[in-house]
């Protein structure tokens, strides 16, 4: 069988089976949408943010309909990185794809103890940090440098609003892989502010794409409102090594057979 290396530079690898990834963010912390397709043909599964300590949802968690999507307020909520392992490790071990840990995490500390309960878990294969919009060049670094003296892959998920400028960040700290999948944030009249979700986000995506490929020798994984094998082999064109879906998961599964198709091997 085919397989695709996302992490060439590290001594394990990250070796796929399709070029299809489930995005942190939409599909849960585990097999929370499981009925809705057979993970074996995911490449990989990334989960839901995870913060080191518990956070609790916002207070006024929104969801607002715009004509490209769903704008989503919701405090990144999660049981923090300890609490998820008791509930998920089992669960992640028996699935049919690699697990990818999305960390969300504030100082290298936090890092190396987070990386030292996730080396002992069967099959977490890698672990994506993710980084706030406005995160300093220094931390982006920091934490992404301590992440790498760990046995771990690293993929540095790249802010939507800074994906160029993270990129060389990220690289230079020894990423193993960059995600260009972040979503962006927005507001909407009332006001609202929250991410970006939906077909509406695509465009801005594939230019963040076309952006890092130009300046990063490194594997991207690539996403941002891919919701037809036509986005998705735009997003291939364009340099992506794997595509992540988000928001098709629950807004028009349908799509998800021709979107897996478009990017088996």
């Amino acid at each position: 069988m085919a397989l695709l290396e996302l992490a060439p530079n590290h001594k394990t690898g990250l070796a796929l089976r399709s070029r299809a990834v489930a995005a942190s963010g939409c599909w849960g912390f585990a097999d929370e949408y499981a009925g809705v397709l057979d993970f074996a043909q995911l490449g990989a599964f990334i989960t839901n943010p995870l913060t080191y300590a518990a956070r609790q949802p916002a207070a006024a968690r929104t969801a607002l309909a715009f004509p490209g999507g769903v704008l989503l307020h919701t405090g990144l909520p999660n049981p923090g990185l300890r609490a998820a392992v008791k509930t998920c490790a089992a669960k992640w071990a028996r699935m049919p794809c690699p697990v990818i840990v999305h960390l969300a995490l504030d100082s290298g500390a936090e890092v190396t103890q987070c990386l030292a309960l996730l080396e002992q878990l069967e099959n977490v294969a890698a672990v994506e940090l993710g980084f706030r919009a406005d995160e300093h060049a220094h931390t982006i670094s920091e934490l992404v440098r301590t992440a790498c003296m760990g046995l771990l892959p690293v993929l540095a998920a790249l802010p939507f609003e800074r994906a160029a400028e993270c990129a060389l960040i990220a690289a230079r700290a020894g990423a193993h892989g960059l995600s260009v999948s972040a979503p962006p944030r927005g507001t909407l009249p009332g006001p609202v502010s929250g991410r970006l979700y939906g077909h509406g986000v695509f465009p801005g995506a594939l230019h963040n794409l076309q952006a890092v490929r130009a300046i990063a020798d490194l594997p991207l994984l690539a996403g941002g409102g891919v919701h037809s094998a036509e986005q998705a082999q735009a997003m291939l064109a364009a340099g992506a090594a794997a595509v992540q879906l988000d928001s098709v998961v629950w807004s028009q599964p349908a799509q998800l057979p021709a979107l897996l198709q478009a990017l088996a091997l």
